[in-house]
């Protein structure tokens, strides 16, 4: 997802402006969920996708009419069989925010970039006139940032009391950490009277979920390729520096060596965003990582090897203390069973598990 806000604040800041596409709301099966996005800037470029085939093509069309005329839509679409053959058939309803901004927009934008390349979650909400006469057409007013634990901006004045509690709804879906889209109608802000807006649209954004990768060996270069283009921010860590740079790892947001494998969580974080894959070059080193990173609360540990292999690695964690309902939450062996042999096969498999755990806690949100 940052990339995406990435390419917004690029366009914004070098004078372009653009149209922003999202799925507020879906029903039945569709391609995509609620929180899809796709940007297009004036110039033509087209980042992101709510799904392709016919639904992207007519919201295309609405994109290019608001940045015409400046104006903001929000339509339903029901996904049904058409005349073009390559046309989803999908049979279910989504609903579609179109929003058009402007270079004079790039501060918003600004902060969303810095928390997501801090890792920190952000509430980008905006607020809109929708007038029921000129249905789909909304007006759009002014946006805003609420970051956890900083300062909250909105680009506009508006009455007192609806900053309050525009910011005290913010910081409430902040704290449920869960990202998607909350629409709602001034008959849950209670809008004052003086105010023209009547609908505002919360955003929850987080950045992409990390995956560090211990070892830098044939098997973590598949890996790291294949994760990034699955939405995994990925880091490469080898006790060999030149197993561990950025010439190996071009896709890697970072890659370095440390060496032992010592002291692993005074550089980098640990947390619930954080997903582990262990793929050193031996089992010791695999020891060595495991015994760090277990104790945390991570929604992935998974490390490669033997059954033999990964025996021996448990017996002695647990011979030094380590709880062993803490290592039955290890992948090991790691990835789904897809009778792989090669490191790219191999590697499909655990991102196969990575995905499979990532979407079963973003929809159990």
């Amino acid at each position: 997802m940052e990339s995406l806000f990435r390419h917004i604040q690029e366009a914004l800041s070098k004078g372009q402006g653009g149209a922003l596409a999202t799925i507020v709301k879906r029903r039945g099966s569709v391609p995509r969920k609620e929180g899809a996005h796709f940007f297009l800037t004036s110039a033509g470029d087209l980042h992101g996708t709510i799904g392709g085939g016919g639904l992207e093509a007519e919201v295309l069309k609405l994109a290019r009419t608001s940045l015409e005329t400046d104006t903001g839509f929000l339509r339903a679409f029901t996904l049904v069989e058409g005349d073009d053959p390559s046309d989803m058939v999908c049979g279910g309803n989504v609903k579609v925010l179109v929003e058009p901004f402007s270079p004079e927009q790039d501060a918003t934008f600004d902060l969303i970039t810095k928390s997501l390349a801090r890792h920190a979650a952000c509430c980008f909400f905006r607020l809109f006139r929708a007038d029921p006469a000129a249905t789909p057409r909304v007006n759009p007013g002014p946006l805003g940032v609420i970051q956890a634990g900083e300062k909250h901006f909105l680009s506009a004045s508006v009455d007192p009391v609806l900053e309050k509690r525009l910011f005290a709804w913010g910081e409430v879906l902040l704290k449920e950490g869960t990202p998607g889209i909350r629409v709602l109608g001034p008959e849950t802000l209670e809008f004052p009277a003086t105010e023209p807006w009547n609908l505002i649209v919360f955003e929850i954004i987080q950045s992409y979920p990390r995956l560090v990768i211990f070892g830098g060996g044939h098997l973590s270069k598949a890996l790291c390729a294949m994760a990034n283009l699955c939405r995994f921010l990925v880091e490469v860590i080898d006790d060999r520096e030149e197993f561990a740079n950025k010439a190996r790892f071009p896709k890697a947001a970072r890659a370095f060596h440390l060496p032992g494998y010592r002291n692993i969580s005074e550089l980098i974080t640990l947390d619930a965003h954080t997903y582990v894959v262990i793929a050193t070059r031996g089992h010791r080193f695999d020891e060595i990582v495991l015994a760090q990173v277990v104790g945390h609360e991570l929604p992935y540990i998974g490390m490669v090897g033997s059954r033999q292999k990964n025996r021996i690695v448990f017996d002695r964690l647990r011979e030094r203390g380590i709880s062993p309902a803490r290592l039955e939450n290890v992948h090991a062996p790691i990835g789904l069973s897809i009778n792989s042999e090669t490191p790219e096969e191999i590697a499909v498999s655990i991102l196969a598990e990575l995905i499979a755990t990532r979407n079963r806690r973003e929809n159990k949100g």
